[in-house]
């Protein structure tokens, strides 16, 4: 496969993925927080706040990825700045599940997070060979 179609079905993956997950997590907040919580072995949070201000970035970081899959010429700062996040978001849900403070069925998304993570910074490593 032509390396160039490659990277516009990663990132357009990568869009799609962080779409998913901000349309899974916001109905399962809004509409069904306590079969969430009990699904992943959390307590109800008093407040959603910091959970929906998550789940705005989520999407921001979407819309991103499907900036850069529309013209991967540019955009690069958009890549890099997913790159950060990805790992940032995967070291953080890491720390806090080997504490105990959920179960894995919350943190196996985090770890496709992380695959989406290296194959941007591989791309990052790699664009200018194109």
């Amino acid at each position: 496969m032509d390396k160039r179609k490659y990277y516009k079905i990663v990132f357009l993956s990568g869009a799609l993925w962080n779409i998913a997950v901000f349309v899974i997590f916001t109905i399962l907040t809004f509409f069904a927080s306590s079969l969430a919580t009990t699904l992943f072995e959390l307590e109800i949070p008093p407040s959603f706040v910091f959970i929906y201000g998550f789940l705005i970035l989520v999407i921001v970081i979407g819309i991103g990825l499907y900036t850069v899959s529309k013209d991967i010429d540019k955009n690069h700062g958009v890549v890099q700045m997913c790159v950060f996040e990805k790992y940032l978001v995967f070291i953080v849900f890491l720390i806090f599940f080997l504490l105990g403070d959920y179960n894995f069925g919350l943190f196996w998304p985090v770890i496709i997070d992380l695959i989406y993570g290296i194959l941007f910074t591989e791309f990052l490593f790699n664009y200018k060979k194109l």
